[in-house]
C-alpha cells in the first residue's frame, strides 16, 4: 500500500506553527501591530471595531495553527483536507472583501498580504503534489 507523503506532515507543522505566530501578532500584539504595521487608524470612530476584528482573526488563527500541528503530527490526510479548505476559505474571503468592499476607500497597507499569497500556494502546491504522488502508481498499470 502507497503512504501519504511524509512531506505533508513538514509542511502542516510549518504552517500550523506560523499560524500560531500570527494568531499572537493579530492577539496579543494587535494594538502595536495594526498601528505600526498595518497603517490603521485607530484613533478614528472604528478604532475599536477595527481591532475587534483583528483579534476575531487572530482567534482563528490559534485555531488553525493548533490543527495544522495536530494533524501534521497523527493524520496526514486530515491535514491534507485542511490544507485543501483554507486556501478556499482565504480566497473567499478576499473576493467577498473585492465584491463589498469596492466603492469604499482603504488606507491600511497590510504587509502580511505577501505572505499569505505564499501561504495559499504551499497549500495549494502540497495538495496537488500529495495527491499526485498519491495516484502516481496507479498509473503505472
Amino acid at each position: 500500500m502507497h503512504h501519504w507523503p511524509r512531506f505533508i506532515s513538514i509542511v502542516a507543522i510549518a504552517l500550523g506553527s506560523y499560524d500560531l505566530i500570527r494568531g499572537v501578532v493579530h492577539t496579543v500584539l494587535f494594538g502595536s501591530v495594526a498601528a505600526g504595521f498595518a497603517g490603521l487608524d485607530l484613533a478614528g470612530p472604528t478604532g475599536r471595531d477595527q481591532l475587534v476584528l483583528m483579534a476575531a482573526f487572530g482567534s482563528s488563527n490559534f485555531i488553525t495553527g493548533a490543527a495544522l500541528i495536530y494533524l501534521g503530527f497523527n493524520d496526514r490526510v486530515g491535514a491534507l483536507v485542511l490544507m485543501a479548505i483554507i486556501p478556499v476559505a482565504l480566497l473567499t474571503a478576499g473576493a467577498s472583501i473585492t465584491y463589498w468592499g469596492g466603492d469604499l476607500i482603504g488606507q491600511g497597507i497590510f504587509p502580511g498580504r505577501r505572505n499569505m499569497a505564499v501561504y495559499v500556494v504551499v497549500c495549494v502546491v502540497t495538495v496537488i503534489a500529495s495527491l499526485w504522488m498519491r495516484r502516481r502508481p496507479m498509473l503505472r498499470y
